[in-house]
């Protein structure tokens, strides 16, 4: 596979700005899926735990939850499944950087030397709110150390990718790491076997997401703005997305993953026994 430095990580992205393409960035779960993202010309492949979950048929917010070891879990499936197949594609990897049992530069380093070109912070206590977010924060447990360790990250020569679900966040965020690419959250995707039944709508995933983005704007005016998640499901959606606020492209997971999968195999499943069952009445 090609291997990345930061400058050129970022130097691919601007370029693909200037040249008013939006940039496409998707999980893959596996490597027969990042083969085909990266045939259809994706411009970056994430590798999160919450792919594994949602492409074994659970809802993607089982990688928020402890059903095991979200960097062993990463790190494995880029190594053995997606690195392997992708030749051309920039890869980042989805980090609980909020993982006090280990040493946050060392999993970095060890990311770098085996290929991947950027960092995103996933799992993340971001998602979380209320008294759970609270105490987490009061108890040494909450987003700064997200945020320390995007900081490690770039250090090591990573692209920076920072997640963050509302405006408060989204300052802090943006402001303390600096991120390089910015990404609204929001929501799970609506359809689909596990997806949301009700993401608010379009209208309110565009309002949402612009207004994240003014706050990450003001304090670094050149950070590369994606959308994600919610009303955002489909081909269309992304453009209206990309229309409607200063998204420079779109992350997507489900819309892309699962909603790829689930009806095309479950039609492509009844033809093959539609089809068979015919030529049984043929032959008797």
């Amino acid at each position: 596979m090609k291997r990345f430095s930061r400058e050129q990580f970022l130097s691919r992205m601007r370029r693909t700005i200037e040249e008013k393409n939006p940039i496409l960035m998707a999980g893959a779960a596996n490597g027969l899926i990042a083969k085909f993202m990266e045939r259809g010309d994706i411009d970056i492949i994430g590798v999160y735990n919450s792919c594994k979950y949602r492409m074994n048929g659970y809802g993607s917010l089982a990688g928020m939850l402890p059903l095991g070891n979200a960097n062993e879990t990463i790190f494995e499936m880029g190594t053995r499944d997606v690195l392997p197949q992708v030749k051309q594609t920039p890869v980042i990897a989805g980090v609980n950087l909020g993982d006090i049992t280990m040493d946050i530069r060392y999993f970095l380093k060890s990311l770098v030397d085996v290929g991947f070109a950027g960092v995103h912070n996933f799992p993340t206590v971001a998602w979380f709110d209320g008294v759970f977010r609270k105490t987490l924060e009061e108890t040494g447990l909450g987003f700064e150390l997200e945020i320390e360790g995007l900081k490690i990250a770039k250090e090591e020569g990573l692209v920076t990718f920072g997640y963050a679900f509302n405006e408060e966040d989204t300052a802090y965020l943006v402001k303390e790491a600096q991120v390089d690419v910015y990404i609204f959250h929001a929501g799970i995707t609506t359809g689909g076997s596990t997806g949301v039944k009700n993401s608010g709508g379009m209208s309110d995933t565009v309002k949402r997401t612009q207004a994240n983005f003014e706050v990450a704007k003001k304090y670094k005016p050149d950070i590369i703005l994606l959308a994600h998640g919610a009303a955002l499901a489909n081909p269309d959606d992304a453009k209206y997305v990309i229309e409607n606020t200063d998204a420079m492209g779109v992350q997507l997971g489900s819309a892309i993953e699962r909603l790829a999968v689930e009806v095309p195999l479950q039609s492509r499943t009844r033809s093959f026994k539609d089809a068979m069952s015919l030529g049984a009445e043929v032959k008797n």
